[in-house]
């Protein structure tokens, strides 16, 4: 009689233990749900902070990041961080720069033509001595 309740007690136990499996199973994709979703949260989180630090930062801290990006995109990081500073820059400071580089224009043709005349001379007194030796 013992071998019949064990034969029994057997075929009772086996349903419970087919059933529990699923079931753990629904529960570990439950909690793997829940702590995907969590950390997804948190990341957005953080990533909407350091896009605040950002956009309140200066033209300094526009062209670090700005680079950084860059170069984890596989382009050009001095190029973006250029853009990046200048996209961070005041508009005094941009006026300033803009002023310099045109001036920079302007005045660039009378210093070329200074230089050239000094190497011009230089060449004469050096040829001048040369000669006289």
């Amino acid at each position: 009689m013992t071998a019949t309740n064990t034969a029994i007690g057997a075929t009772r136990s086996a349903p419970v233990a087919t059933s529990l499996a699923p079931a753990l199973s629904d529960l570990r994709e439950a909690a793997l749900l829940y702590a995907t979703a969590k950390v997804s949260r948190k990341v957005e989180d953080w990533a909407d902070d350091l896009n605040d630090f950002v956009a309140s930062g200066g033209p300094t801290t526009q062209a670090v990041f700005a680079g950084l990006g860059a170069m984890l995109r596989g382009q050009n990081p001095v190029w973006a961080a250029i853009k990046g500073a200048w996209s961070g820059a005041s508009p005094q400071l941009k006026l300033a720069v803009v002023l310099i580089l045109i001036l920079t224009l302007l005045l660039s043709p009378g210093v070329l033509l200074v230089l050239l005349l000094g190497l011009l001379i230089a060449a004469l007194v050096a040829g001048i001595r040369a000669a006289t030796r």
